[in-house]
Parts: structure tokens; sequence; C-alpha cells
């Protein structure tokens, strides 16, 4: 287990951006992780198929903060295509595949161990699942 919680990835849990609600946000998510009891409300306005104002509670583990903060640094202007894609390459990393991601996902590389970790999986997974609602992506 030591492997997963590293460092860099308890330094991610400090600098989760966007914390908080939205005043009044064109979207609400909620999603709990029915493994771990993990769970994350997510707040957002889309405009012309972009996200332009996003917001986060955040009440999870260790991995699921970490998650929750990188996909955090990255969700200001995200399309659906380009999430769609990001998805799919987490999904398949955790799943054991091997992907690359491009440099400004780099970060997601460091959750890679989870793979190994059946249990953590939903937690890492919480933010991919609200945007998936969101865009509306299965």
């Amino acid at each position: 287990m030591s492997e997963l919680y590293t460092t860099d990835i308890l330094r991610w849990t400090t600098r989760i951006p966007h914390l908080g609600r939205l005043d009044e946000p064109g979207q609400t998510v909620v999603k709990t992780s029915r493994i771990c009891g993990s769970r994350l409300t997510i707040d957002i306005d889309l405009s012309a198929g972009k996200v332009i104002k996003f917001a986060q509670e955040v009440k999870a583990c260790a991995l699921g903060q970490a998650t929750a903060a990188i996909v955090g640094q990255n969700v200001i202007g995200l399309t659906k295509d380009e999430f769609s894609d990001i998805r799919d390459r987490f999904r398949k990393m955790i799943a054991g595949d091997e992907v690359e991601f491009p440099e400004k996902w780099s970060d997601l590389n460091l959750l890679r161990p989870v793979q190994n970790h059946p249990g953590r999986k939903g937690s890492v997974m919480l933010p991919f699942e609200c945007l998936s609602e969101i865009f509306g992506v299965s």
C-alpha cells in the first residue's frame, strides 16, 4: 500500500483547486464511491461546450483528493472530446494498460499504482464519473 501514498500524491492533497461551491451553478453532480465512501460534489458552468466555471467539494481519501486536484488544475476550458479522451486513457491505465497522457495531464501517471488496488479505483474515478454525467458521456 505504501506505493500508493507517495510524497507526490500527498502534495496534491494540499493543493486542490476550485474548492467550495458556485453560487448559481449550471449543473451540480454528486458522486460517492460505494467501496470506500469517498464523495465528490461538482458545481459547473459550461459555455459553447467548454467548462467556464468550476467548484468542487472533496470528501475523499488522499487518492481521491489527488485525482480531484489534478483534474481541477486542467478543468477550465475542458471540452467533451478532450474529457472523453483523458477519461478513457485514465480508465485503461488503472485497469493495467500502458497509456500516455498529453503533457498537461501527465500528473495522472502518479495514480498508476491504483491498478494493483481495486478497492481504491472508486475514489480515483469520482471526478471522471461526475464529469461524465455533466458532459453526457458513458
